[in-house]
């Protein structure tokens, strides 16, 4: 089975209802002949189970199949491996990159590509500019001569990609991965390092940072680990082919702040690779090891007092921030120690990262952009302003996830330390009303019992700040309460969770929950648009989606215009305070901006 039968096998088993051919040729990009053809090899294939495709006219297809022959087609996917002539268009181009990245000093050509890949030569001229697109941004190129093709650049930027591209190829080869350092239980793939140097030299580097780690009383945690890994890899590889960095301006700056412990690890790797490898490094390659090791995140076991004692930059950036995002969010987060305490120890090695250009990849960015967009796009922007304020570079979508776990986690924290207030009433019999109590409390660890009265007393108590009222008989009062058995039955628990779920959401009071309505004027003159464009500043604006970006400026009034400038729709803040800002954000996310700058929600 190729990948699309295999990913149409998958997509048949989940699917509930009957669907038409066409539903599927849609998803798949195929005609519905291709589909019809994929089915029949499917059915061949799964025909041993006992499951079938049942196809009925007016309707489509579907999957029909008993839980044991679940169990089989289950069994069928695990064993097989999509055919490698399959790779999707994303996959091949990403190895065509990472092939080119790590053979620098050989030309090759489209027809080996093309042979290799069993793809025509008009696709892999269509992955070549593809490919040519993506190096831009490492200010890289592709030569094209009558040799063949090869990238050149800085020898710096081919390693800021090729460090990158390896963990974005990690993605993609799920069945090339290793496992390293058994403390960590974390998979490390290094598939196509071992492609650069054979599996034992990789199992030196290993060993050589699990050393580093226990001299220094100290853990690189993952995606740090494996990013310092691939450099140190790729930096030797590229030496033992006779590529050097020959200058690096940086090197002196470097030295000027440096943390003593941390460049004495950088000499130290650097000399343990040098025996190993027999081979001469120069300072140069030095001070590119400090800066990875400065940062990563690294966690001494004097981290806070070396902090609070030196790093003060680092404190007020992270103060500033908890500042700014407690009044985008609505949520006082000023108040949480151990939040603030977290994120200093990110925010460190985060603005190094900044400082020297160091990207790291976050492997759950796309769960928080569908989970959390909001919420996300306002901590971006938080991050951009602070970032402006403190003379760094902006940091990464991939950076603001990592923030934004951080903020989360403290939600959540707080949602299981809010109280629910509750009342207890019984017809009569004090016992049986203690042991509901009693119940409630253990079962749900929000529950606060203020009280347990009986139903003839209701009228007279004083019930304004209770949260929830639960009763075990109907009650003579307009005051919402919810009916439950004295034993608390599986029903009962059900109920009263869904009651608490809702009161805890209400005592948050995010300005999530609040639909204000925003204006945002469409600015079309000419003279106007002409005006924006003199003051605007390219690198101030904020990307949002597609061709959609933020221009913010602090100003004593609040406003918002939309501009349309050269196939960029450009939303014009001016903001006199965080929440209006935070209320436009949400507008925009809400009411969804297409690319020509239209609401499409």
């Amino acid at each position: 089975m190729n990948r699309r039968q295999v990913d149409l096998l998958k997509k048949l088993i989940i699917q509930d209802d009957y669907q038409p051919i066409k539903y599927f040729s849609a998803i798949f990009g195929t005609s519905m002949k291709t589909i019809s053809k994929d089915l029949d090899d499917i059915e061949e294939i799964i025909s041993p189970t006992g499951a079938r495709i049942e196809r009925k006219q007016g309707r489509g297809i579907k999957l029909c199949y008993t839980l044991p022959q679940l169990d089989k087609l289950n069994e069928i996917l695990n064993n097989i491996s999509p055919l490698d002539s399959d790779k999707t268009v994303e996959d091949r181009r990403t190895e065509i990159l990472l092939n080119l990245l790590i053979n620098t000093n050989k030309y090759t050509t489209i027809q080996k590509l093309s042979d290799k890949y069993m793809v025509s030569r008009t696709s892999i001229n269509n992955d070549l500019k593809e490919v040519q697109e993506r190096l831009k941004k490492y200010n890289l190129e592709l030569s094209k001569t009558l040799k063949g093709t090869r990238i050149i650049g800085s020898e710096i930027n081919i390693r800021k990609a090729l460090v990158s591209t390896i963990q974005e190829y990690a993605k993609i080869n799920p069945g090339y991965i290793s496992e390293y350092q058994s403390i960590r239980h974390k998979e490390l793939n290094i598939a196509e390092i071992n492609s650069m140097l054979n599996s034992k030299s990789i199992s030196f580097f290993e060993e050589l940072l699990n050393k580093l780690e226990n001299e220094l009383k100290l853990v690189i945690y993952e995606p740090y680990y494996t990013n310092l890994l691939s450099h140190l890899v790729i930096m030797t590889n590229r030496i033992i082919n006779g590529n050097y960095i020959e200058d690096n301006p940086d090197y002196n700056n470097s030295m000027l702040a440096m943390n003593e412990r941390l460049y004495d690890a950088a000499v130290y790797l650097i000399k343990e690779i040098e025996k190993k490898f027999d081979i001469k490094i120069n300072k140069q390659e030095i001070a590119y090891v400090y800066k990875y090791l400065i940062s990563v995140g690294l966690s001494f076991e004097d981290d806070k007092k070396c902090i609070k004692e030196a790093d003060l930059s680092y404190v007020y950036f992270t103060k500033d921030l908890i500042s700014i995002i407690s009044q985008m969010l609505d949520v006082n987060y000023d108040l949480s120690l151990d939040l603030y305490d977290k994120l200093l120890l990110h925010v460190r090695p985060m603005l190094n990262r900044a400082k020297y250009n160091i990207q790291i990849k976050n492997p759950l960015l796309d769960d928080f952009l569908r989970e959390f967009e909001e919420e996300f796009f306002i901590v971006k922007v938080g991050c951009f302003l602070l970032c402006n304020r403190y003379g760094v570079n902006m940091i990464n979508d991939h950076e603001v996830a990592y923030i934004l776990s951080y903020f989360i986690s403290e939600n959540e924290k707080m949602a299981s330390a809010i109280k629910v207030r509750t009342v207890v009433i019984c017809h009569s019999g004090y016992g049986t009303s203690r042991l509901l109590a009693a119940r409630l409390a253990k079962t749900f660890s929000n529950i606060e019992i203020s009280g347990i009265i009986s139903s003839n007393a209701i009228n007279s108590a004083d019930l304004e700040k209770v949260d929830l009222i639960v009763s075990t008989v109907d009650l003579d009062t307009d005051k919402p309460y919810l009916i439950i058995s004295a034993f608390l039955n599986e029903i009962d628990k059900e109920n009263v969770k869904n009651y608490i779920e809702n009161i805890l959401e209400s005592k948050k009071k995010s300005i999530s929950s609040e639909h204000e309505e925003i204006s945002i004027k469409f600015i079309d003159d000419k003279e106007g648009i002409k005006e924006f464009i003199s003051l605007l500043i390219e690198d101030e604006l904020i990307h949002v989606k597609d061709n959609i970006y933020l221009y913010l400026r602090a100003e004593k009034a609040n406003s918002a215009r939309k501009y349309l400038i050269e196939k960029k729709c450009i939303i014009a803040v001016d903001y006199s305070d965080y929440s209006f800002l935070s209320k436009v954000i949400r507008f925009l996310i809400r009411e969804g901006l297409d690319k020509e700058g239209q609401y499409g929600k």
